[in-house]
């Protein structure tokens, strides 16, 4: 196949590593001239493209794709017209393309924070997050057939919660876990690849939720960290975001089911 990888973060990375292994042919986008030399050692033809910025179809030297995978991401920082205008360049840019199937790597933070069991259409769009949700939307109007990942906190190889709360008093221990490990995103990308999903939104996450104190337990002893100063109980928030439509549709069996298996 060939694959684009428009914005190659910590994710977009490990899946072109993972479908360069397996003999696929990889092109991918970053916005600094160093991140695009580290691709193009491990064998991408990368392309340093800002979409803040510009809507530069130019700099690839290929059109056609099998597979489009969007990782373009939205930050608390980001205003909403910066937002706007940032998928307003990467719809334009994706319109010079031709593609059979398309992903954009979403997060379930577009959910609302409350206790209770969420599926992707629990909410309506008023209720969610609205920059996330402007440029999810904005995609999909402009490419209906596209994919939406929305997916849980990440981690996996050097990833590991524990390191961050080493020493400190951790606020958010008693939540529920929303996470899902680098390798379970990567086999259900396979899997919709394989199955040619196409229009669909799923929530990418373990499908179990034990509270992060005990995530963090579980990782400090595993990979030798210290243990946080303290947990207080301030926040509670029991938000449980359920897998089970991407189960069904793909019939997937998560490789790490709990982040306490992490």
């Amino acid at each position: 196949m060939k694959v684009l990888i428009v914005g190659c973060g910590w994710v977009g990375t490990y899946v072109a590593s993972q479908l360069l292994r397996e003999g696929h042919d990889l092109w991918g986008t970053c916005t600094t001239a160093e991140k695009a030399l580290k691709l193009a050692q491990m064998g991408l033809r990368s392309h340093v493209m800002n979409f803040d910025r510009d809507d530069r179809a130019g700099g690839l030297d290929e059109d056609t794709f099998d597979v489009v995978i969007v990782s373009v991401p939205i930050t608390h920082k980001d205003a909403p017209e910066t937002v706007k205008a940032r998928f307003e360049r990467l719809v334009t840019f994706l319109g010079k393309l031709s593609f059979r199937q398309s992903l954009f790597f979403g997060s379930v933070g577009i959910y609302p924070k409350v206790s209770a069991v969420i599926a992707e259409d629990t909410f309506d769009p008023h209720e969610l997050d609205q920059k996330l949700w402007l440029g999810e939307s904005r995609l999909r109007s402009a490419f209906p057939e596209l994919n939406v990942l929305r997916l849980g906190g990440l981690f996996g190889l050097e990833r590991t919660m524990a390191k961050h709360f080493v020493g400190r008093v951790c606020e958010i221990g008693y939540q529920t876990a929303n996470f899902v490990h680098v390798e379970d995103i990567y086999r259900i990308i396979l899997a919709m690849l394989n199955k040619r999903i196409q229009g669909r939104t799923y929530n990418v996450v373990c499908p179990e939720h034990p509270l992060k104190k005990d995530v963090i337990a579980v990782s400090a002893a595993k990979y030798g960290y210290g243990l946080p100063a303290a947990f207080t109980a301030i926040d509670q928030t029991a938000k449980v975001v359920s897998p089970e439509r991407l189960i069904a549709d793909l019939d997937y069996s998560f490789v790490y089911r709990s982040p306490l298996q992490f």
